[in-house]
């Protein structure tokens, strides 16, 4: 790269076009010791199949011969790619790399869609009707439906040019073997380009930036169709991956970096979606802790969860825009993000042919700061919203909604004002686009709450015991059958994944971290916002167990034949308890929780005890916070003044 003659072009695209030309050629003479493809057949299948080829050109050959030649080349091909298989999952398992990406690079097929169903339920298996059903669902999916007026910008200002070290971070985020887009550079290509590499792209970008016009190439981008659940023939069924071009997204994160604290700060504390410092676990523990006390002190609590219908592709541009320019984002970076995300294409190749989809509105799915545009737009909308004296009083302070990018819960403890938050909402929604699902969006009350029904467009909510919120399952007793039950599954399924790498293993410390990586996390998933009571444990360890055994290639029979306890099993396997686990997990939460000083709703409802109300007589309800009591009453000491000293809080946890 650094003996090659580099030039600049004026046009962006005809500058990005022989950029392009340019990385494919040094690429190309980079490449002089290409690694050849790694044998998938031994030498006893390949012998079988030059056998099978001189007896095919034997005229003298007969046909008993044949069937017996073919049927032993099938053997010997399925048990050398049967060993391929596991050898390669062996030594990604020895090397810890990822399973995952190896299966996927393993499959040496694709699924080709077969059937679609047309707009009238009328199955069509004719490729030209196929791709007539893809073509218009997502031409109307993208097409604009929404008028939303675009405010005007401040004064712009001349940015700073893009730095090498801007482009280098950005690189080294960038995840190892993603798939290139339309144009073919792979991010691979790019983080071995060392400085030469990061100095020509910063170069180029300024230049983009400068001018605000991006080259016209990265506006178009290549779909793939990935089946999620249900049934294939159902369009709806399938979720649509945009690959985009990798020095675009590499532009877009030095653009995210530097608008990053301007967007966050514009965000309050009920959104935890995609902001640093956030995760899942502040609304699941917020959520939890006001069902506690609400049903400790016997007071009325309604929740409703909302879903927004593809919520991401529904989102106008301008409306993303607007929200800049609310938030302070500085104009030249507006309209940049306007060259990025107005006037897109796509195309999706399901057999020969290419189709062509404009893309009228959504943030682009894939690009790293479509959930920031998204979110920003999401509180544009709902900040003309006066909700400053809704929803329910937490030490002084109202909490009507949290949110978790588009997964909104309202909050209430009356129907009547219920009501008006959720018309209100939707609204706010469809200002910007967005579509509110009825079939998902579902209500929960607990028994102290007034009776009657919340309506949004003359349709009634349907009311729910339970709902899965952010991957946990909650109730209005916080009852965790149902969530043990979930918890179960999601192990097994875990252990699916990696079962046929774990009965090859011999490694006891290589087989305990590939258990405890994978499995471990999808059981105790939300743990640390249980509950703790003998019960629990007892499942639990049971479940445990179970896998334990799956993990030996042992069962309970085998296990009593052989006269192993259950310490047994644990030293050869040498797994972690997942008791002692979820109580390090919680333990270690209680912490961040208390110590955090930025006011978030999950620290000020673990804080709260509702004032002026009484609750009745008799034991309370057991309470998430009764596993530090307990253990503080008897040293005399208050846990949550222990927590916020991070390095008392540590030395008294469980070891």
């Amino acid at each position: 790269m650094d003996m090659y003659p580099w030039r600049k072009i004026e046009d962006p695209a005809a500058d990005y076009d022989e950029l392009a030309k340019e990385l494919a050629f040094c690429a190309k003479a980079a490449m002089t010791n290409h690694k050849q493809r790694e044998e998938r057949l031994n030498e006893k299948a390949k012998q079988l199949l030059r056998r099978r080829g001189e007896v095919r050109r034997d005229p003298a050959a007969t046909h008993f011969e044949k069937v017996v030649i073919n049927k032993a080349c099938r053997i010997a091909m399925k048990e050398s790619l049967r060993e391929h298989r596991k050898s390669k999952l062996l030594s990604t398992a020895v090397q810890r790399k990822s399973l995952k990406r190896c299966r996927r690079e393993l499959t040496d097929y694709s699924a080709v869609t077969t059937c679609l169903k047309d707009k009238d339920g009328t199955p069509k298996k004719a490729r030209t009707d196929i791709e007539r059903i893809v073509t218009e669902f997502y031409t109307n999916l993208y097409r604009s439906t929404t008028d939303v007026p675009r405010r005007p910008s401040p004064t712009e200002e001349k940015p700073p040019n893009i730095l090498v070290s801007e482009v280098r971070n950005a690189i080294q985020s960038l995840k190892k073997g993603t798939t290139p887009g339309p144009d073919g550079i792979t991010a691979d290509l790019l983080r071995v380009g060392g400085y030469t590499m990061h100095k020509l792209l910063a170069d180029h970008f300024t230049s983009y930036l400068k001018a605000g016009v991006i080259p016209k190439q990265w506006k178009c981008s290549r779909t793939v169709l990935i089946f999620k659940k249900g049934g294939k023939e159902e369009i709806e069924n399938y979720r649509p991956i945009a690959l985009l071009s990798i020095p675009y997204k590499v532009f877009t994160k030095i653009i995210l970096n530097r608008l990053e604290g301007t967007l966050d700060a514009y965000q309050p504390t009920e959104q935890a979606g995609f902001r640093k410092g956030f995760c899942c676990m502040d609304h699941i523990h917020t959520i939890i802790q006001l069902i506690e006390r609400r049903r400790e002190y016997t007071m009325p609590l309604i929740l409703i969860f909302v879903d927004y219908g593809k919520a991401s592709n529904s989102v106008e541009p301008n409306a993303v825009l607007n929200a800049l320019i609310h938030a302070g984002v500085d104009p030249a970076y507006v309209n940049i993000l306007e060259q990025c995300n107005i006037g897109t294409t796509t195309t999706i190749q399901l057999f020969d042919k290419k189709l062509h989809i404009p893309i009228e509105k959504s943030v682009r799915q894939g690009d790293t700061i479509s959930p920031k545009l998204f979110t920003s737009a999401l509180q544009y909308a709902m900040s003309r919203l006066n909700w400053d004296d809704k929803g329910l009083m937490i030490d002084g302070k109202k909490l009507s909604n949290l949110r978790f990018a588009d997964d909104i819960v309202l909050i209430s403890d009356n129907r009547l004002e219920m009501n008006q938050l959720l018309n209100e909402l939707n609204e706010a929604g469809k200002a910007i686009g967005l579509e509110m699902n009825m079939k998902k969006t579902q209500m929960m009350a607990n028994q102290w709450c007034d009776d009657g029904e919340v309506q949004l467009d003359g349709i009634t909510l349907k009311k729910v015991d339970s709902y899965v919120y952010l991957g946990r399952e909650v109730n209005m007793t916080n009852e965790l059958k149902g969530e043990i039950g979930r918890r179960r599954k999601a192990a097994w399924a875990a252990m699916d994944t990696i079962r046929e790498t774990t009965s090859q293993i011999k490694d006891r410390n290589l087989r305990a971290h590939l258990f405890d990586s994978t499995v471990l996390p999808a059981l105790c998933y939300a743990t640390e916002t249980w509950t703790d009571n003998k019960n629990i444990s007892i499942s639990m360890r049971t479940i445990h167990r179970a896998l334990e055994r799956c993990l030996l290639g042992t069962n309970r029979w085998k296990q009593w034949k052989s006269g192993l306890t259950s310490e047994d099993l644990r030293k050869e396997s040498k797994i972690k308890d997942p008791i002692q686990h979820m109580a390090s997990a919680k333990h270690r939460w209680a912490g961040h929780v208390l110590r955090r000083t930025d006011d978030r709703w999950s620290t000020r409802t673990t804080l709260w005890t509702p004032l002026n109300v009484k609750r009745p007589l008799g034991r309370p309800f057991t309470r998430w916070s009764d596993t530090f009591s307990r253990s503080f009453r008897q040293k005399e000491r208050n846990w949550m003044r222990a927590a916020r000293d991070r390095r008392v809080w540590s030395e008294c946890g469980p070891h």
